[in-house]
């Protein structure tokens, strides 16, 4: 009995010894180490698609949640684009301005105009060696004739200016303050660094990645690697990871890189048509409702009459001929519309002038023949020639607007009284206080004896078409025309019964009340309808009169 007791207790004994060594090892065992905290990140934002909502509202929400990551150290925003709207393009900068990280950007292709204002707001920016990078500027599409139509009737407003929002002019001198509001973002972000003349920002210049370096609107020629060590190395850090935006948080803002938009798309995109863009990312071309604008009626007899060649495919501003027909009703005449040649042809025959307005297709020999034949009876010819207006151009049943100059034409008739149309003429030396200071606004001050300048001092032409001619009566500019540089250069000539004005646009409303604008076109239709031996063909005819 004594044996199994012995037996049992020393049994017992060595139970409680092993788990009294059990608990031991398993007390004393140490704790798994704590989690590593995150490799800090540097982040690379692509920004490779046109600037404009909503890709860049979702690029945004995407940078506010990185920026609120204590993980990512620094920011590298990746550029490839010709820009965008304003407010897309100010919104972004605000943004990536207002982020608390180190930032830099790397040009890879492109940086160009609203691309450029976003990369200035980093602290430093790198560009591939074959980039270009500037285009310091604004476009603004504005359509002024907008303003000549009627508020509709059944539009009632508590201001005259609710239907419009603000004058013309005004909006005109808001496409200035839009562009030193670029000016000053790339000052304050290159302080002490840009190196380039006032030029740079006055004509919106474009520049190779090394031309940008000399003229400091970039850092270093360099690439994504660059970015990528410098700023580790600024910011002290020796183990580091590198993801791209949307490895970090969800970002879909860009599904697809693009450098070309269509303007409808970029008009639809922001409620104010101003651009930081490129022009050439822009297709230029826009759906338009054209509507009536005249009534087939009889001439009245006892009405004399001046002709609106409408017959060659004529680009005419609405405004213009309502400055036209009005002058004219002030002197008894009306306005008879031509929209054939065989009109034309006609209504010459008992004509007192003939005005003819940018022309898009040219004039047959029996037509020019007609106007000569007209001319040398006494009819006076007026032929206005704006090489920056735009053209309606049908294109299976549908209306677009496009550059007038991409469909000028060497016209036979500007050629019989050897005259021969040249490219629009500016002033590169204007600064840009408001909009009539802009450059492509023309100071001309006529000298000599003539009858069209008459108590003239001053005409304010907006980018005036240049001609070759060697007409005896001459109205010149000084200014620089693409192609052929500074000099001076005829905007307006006369020769017997026949005269050449080199712009439209300044005779519309607006333009017309700049310095003695109105006074010379007082002057051309005096001298249109000025009494005169004419030679007349026939009596009264029918024809489409112009009516506002």
């Amino acid at each position: 009995m004594s044996d199994k007791f012995v037996t049992f207790g020393v049994a017992l004994a060595l139970a409680i010894s092993v788990a009294a060594i059990f608990l031991v090892f398993t007390t004393c065992k140490p704790s798994p180490p704590p989690p590593q905290p995150a490799k800090p990140k540097i982040v690379l934002v692509p920004i490779d698609f046109v600037l404009e909502s909503p890709a860049v509202d979702k690029l945004i929400s995407a940078l506010t949640a990185v920026a609120q990551r204590g993980d990512v150290a620094g920011i590298v925003l990746l550029i490839n684009s010709p820009g965008g709207t304003v407010s897309a393009t100010e919104a972004l900068y605000t943004t990536v301005a207002g982020i608390n990280k180190t930032k830099y950007a790397v040009v890879n292709g492109l940086a160009a105009s609203g691309a450029y204002y976003v990369a200035v707001a980093t602290e430093r920016i790198y560009a591939t060696p074959s980039s270009w990078v500037g285009s310091i500027g604004v476009i603004a599409v504005m359509w002024p004739e907008e303003y000549f139509y009627d508020i509709p009737d059944y539009i009632y407003t508590t201001g005259p200016l609710k239907y419009y929002g603000r004058e013309l002019t005004d909006y005109y001198n808001d496409i200035e303050r839009v562009r030193l509001n670029f000016v000053q973002a790339v000052l304050k972000g290159r302080a002490g660094r840009i190196k380039a003349s006032p030029d740079v920002f006055e004509t919106a210049s474009i520049f190779t990645a090394d031309q940008a370096k000399e003229l400091g609107l970039v850092d270093e020629i360099g690439g994504i690697f660059d970015a990528v060590r410098d700023m580790a190395q600024r910011l002290g850090l020796r183990e580091y990871e590198v993801k791209y935006i949307g490895q970090v948080v969800n970002a879909t803002y860009s599904p697809s890189a693009e450098f070309k938009v269509d303007l409808n798309r970029l008009l639809n995109s922001t409620p104010v048509p101003l651009f930081y863009i490129l022009p050439t990312a822009v297709q230029w071309t826009i759906s338009v409702k054209t509507a009536p604008n005249a009534t087939l009626q009889p001439l009245p007899f006892d009405k004399p009459y001046v002709v609106l060649d409408m017959a060659h495919n004529n680009m005419i501003p609405r405004s213009f001929i309502e400055v036209l027909r009005a002058e004219l009703a002030k002197r008894g005449y009306v306005l008879a519309t031509a929209s054939s040649e065989y009109q034309l042809t006609t209504l010459l025959s008992n004509a007192t002038a003939l005005v003819v307005v940018n022309p898009t297709a040219p004039f047959s020999k029996d037509a020019v023949k007609a106007v000569v034949n007209a001319t040398l009876r006494g009819v006076r010819v007026a032929y206005f020639y704006d090489m920056r207006a735009s053209a309606i151009v049908v294109i299976s049943g549908v209306s677009y607007v496009a550059p007038y100059s991409l469909y000028a034409v060497f016209d036979p008739l500007l050629m019989y009284f050897n005259m021969s149309g040249l490219r629009a003429v500016y002033n590169f030396t204007a600064g840009g206080a408001n909009y009539v200071q802009n450059w492509q606004f023309v100071e001309v001050k006529p000298s000599g004896e003539w009858n069209l300048t008459r108590g003239v001092e001053k005409l304010v032409l907006f980018s005036p078409s240049a001609v070759a001619t060697n007409a005896p009566l001459r109205l010149e500019a000084r200014g620089y025309v693409f192609g052929y540089g500074w000099g001076n250069y005829t905007v307006a000539a006369q020769a017997g019964n026949f005269a050449f004005i080199g712009s439209v646009r300044s005779f519309t409303p607006y333009y017309i009340t700049l310095g003695d604008n109105w006074k010379f076109f007082s002057n051309l239709v005096d001298w249109l309808v000025e009494k005169r031996p004419i030679v007349r063909r026939q009596g009264p005819v029918s024809a489409v009169i112009y009516t506002s």
